[in-house]
């Protein structure tokens, strides 16, 4: 068992509610007695190995596509504590705070959570021995105290806008349903018996919110907590179907800027209002005149730790389902490297407790349950659209590919409208979306990096894209073909791929190089990045007698006997192209380039490529 915690904390309760089993407890050092009263949520915990191919031993279940804080603490799912995100709200400067986090970082179930706290219509003990239990004046002053209001606009993904309207009808008739009780006057109760029974104009549902405060304030007395999560689904719906419905998008910023402006500027009725998102859309005015409006993105040093997991959390939670240090190290390769102001690493919620799943039920062994689980559930099409028609991040690509750091330009004052004509606003995107993790440089300026190998494998796939378009195969055909060479040191069929990718290759005018040689060895390290587990792609290595333009080899043995080590020069005239190549091809032999790989005990393939324009030769065999 691995010991990267301070403890581990193993439930011996049910795997849902209503279907409990007890579990069988050994007593060790330091853990409580299974009979001691202890938080709801604590209850039951056992010090204990949890028997992965089957046993005696219950743990508690993993809340895969749990949201709701209530469920996961009365249904004895492991609960990672983010309960002190309550106190930042508290603390930090701001009555309406925007929160921007990638998709599927904890956003819902912490509002949820931050529900279940202030809400007077919420009974349920559900926080004693979580961490804000000890901030005994803000439990004091604020618990179960408020009426509050929580929205989600998660599931608004409608391809144009008449569909759209459908849904926000039906989305926001149940909020006038959930609210139609505590009315006090007729006017009320038949505006919002109209909202419920979907018989009202969608400028009445703008209101709705506004009127709900109102509503509430005057049942309990008390100004009303809004929450409104994931607002910017909608705007990024409309956005990404634009070109189907070209009305869409200015239609939705429309009514999404009159909805949160009446219920959030001027509201006299409301103590204080969270927003969740992933963009900050600041610039399309639906925030317009609201000046008590704090904005907590991905670039700012707050609330760093209360979304996603920290290292702490990670290893306390492999720890409890009893996972080793190989998984640890597949964790963080995986789904972790992102950042949030100055605070990293983080990792991705969602994918870690999807391997862990699949480690535990799956009964597969490590590598095999390392899966690319946040990006096939998360919607990226405005993330491919930008990235795979973007010249600046074909440009870098390659670099980042590499593990590298690029500097860029980012402008955290992001508008989804602007992003054809400004640069800088997909690399703004790319972080913002966790696509990308920014460390702050100077005013807006910024390096960026690819945080880990699950989003490593999504632009690869964009590269598959790129490699389909321009030569005519496919990144799994490429992929099967490097696998033959490297295993057996059959070179023909790559070599044909490699020359019929050149040939077909853009020039390096479209793709925006001021360095020819440079085009070439992007577009090589772009070719071999399709290569994904079990191999190495990289370039500009120092071996021998000089630095080498790129290598691609296996990570283990047992993936390949054989490393291919590529030369590329650049040729002044077309004749003196097939020299060139031999003399590219000499070169890594000559100036011993294959030093380390021959040292780990690879078979050595050299690559010998001379361009000119867009004419190449390509002079290849095994040297030894």
């Amino acid at each position: 068992m691995m010991k990267i915690g301070n403890h581990i904390q193993t439930s011996g309760s049910s795997n849902s509610a209503g279907n409990k089993r007890k579990g069988t407890s050994r007593q060790l050092p330091e853990i409580a007695s299974p009979n001691k009263k202890l938080p709801r949520h604590r209850r039951g915990f056992l010090r204990s190995a949890i028997i992965l191919h089957g046993g005696d031993l219950d743990m508690k279940n993993l809340p895969i596509g749990v949201e709701d804080f209530e469920e996961i603490i009365e249904g004895g799912y492991y609960y990672v504590d983010k309960s002190l995100l309550i106190k930042d709200i508290m603390d930090l400067p701001g009555k309406i705070k925007l929160i921007t986090r990638p998709r599927r970082f904890g956003k819902t179930l912490n509002m949820s959570m931050v529900e279940n706290f202030f809400s007077l219509f919420k009974k349920n003990d559900l926080f004693e021995g979580l961490a804000i239990w000890d901030e005994k004046a803000i439990v004091k002053d604020n618990y179960h105290k408020w009426p509050v209001v929580f929205v989600s606009f998660k599931e608004l993904k409608d391809t144009d806008w008449e569909r759209a309207v459908v849904h926000m009808k039906a989305m926001l008739s149940e909020v006038a349903l959930k609210y139609l009780e505590y009315v006090k006057n007729d006017s009320d109760r038949k505006f919002l018996k109209r909202l419920a029974d979907i018989e009202a104009y969608l400028e009445e549902y703008g209101t709705l919110l506004k009127r709900v405060t109102r509503i509430l304030h005057e049942k309990f007395g008390k100004k009303v907590i809004l929450l409104i999560d994931e607002y910017d689904v909608p705007i990024e719906a409309a956005y990404t179907n634009r070109h189907k419905d070209p009305d869409y998008y200015d239609n939705m910023v429309a009514f999404m800027r009159n909805m949160l402006t009446a219920a959030l500027k001027g509201n006299e009725y409301l103590e204080f209002g969270i927003l969740t998102g992933v963009y900050r859309v600041a610039k399309e005015s639906i925030f317009s005149g609201l000046n008590n409006l704090e904005v907590f993105t991905v670039f700012d040093n707050a609330m760093e730790m209360r979304f996603g997991f920290t290292e702490e959390e990670i290893k306390k939670l492999l720890e409890y389902y009893s996972l080793n240090e190989e998984d640890k190290k597949i964790v963080d390769e995986w789904y972790g490297g992102f950042r949030i102001g100055e605070y990293a690493p983080l990792y991705n919620p969602w994918s870690v407790i999807k391997y862990i799943k699949e480690r535990i039920h799956g009964r597969c062994d490590p590598e095999k349950a390392a899966q690319s689980y946040w990006i096939n559930t998360s919607s990226n099409d405005i993330i491919k659209e930008q990235v795979e028609k973007k010249t600046q991040v074909k440009d870098k690509l390659d670099a980042l590919l590499e593990g590298k750091e690029v500097k860029v330009r980012l402008d955290p004052w992001l508008s989804l409208r602007e992003l054809e004509e400004v640069p800088s606003g997909v690399w703004t995107l790319l972080a913002s979306s966790g696509y990308l993790a920014a460390r702050y440089i100077e005013r807006k300026i910024y390096t960026v990096r690819i945080p880990n190998k699950e989003i490593e494998e999504f632009f690869k796939d964009v590269v598959g894209v790129w490699l389909k378009e321009t030569v005519g195969f496919s990144g799994d055909e490429l992929y099967f073909v490097l696998e033959e060479m490297l295993s057996d040191g059959k070179v023909e069929r790559f070599k044909e791929l490699l020359d019929k990718f050149i040939k077909n290759s853009l020039s390096y005018y479209d793709f925006g190089f001021e360095e020819p040689e440079r085009v070439y060895k992007a577009f090589l390290l772009g070719m071999l990045s399709i290569a994904i587990n079990g191999y190495e792609v990289e370039s500009e290595m120092e071996s021998g007698y000089g630095r080498l333009d790129v290598v691609i080899y296996p990570k283990e043995r047992r993936y390949g006997s054989y490393a291919a080590i590529f030369e590329v020069k650049r040729a002044d005239s077309e004749k003196n192209l097939e020299d060139l190549a031999k003399q590219a091809l000499e070169q890594i032999k000559g100036k011993e380039y294959y030093a380390k790989m021959k040292e780990k005990g690879y078979g050595i393939i050299g690559f010998g490529i001379a361009f000119c324009g867009k004419k190449a030769m390509v002079n290849s065999r095994i040297l030894y």
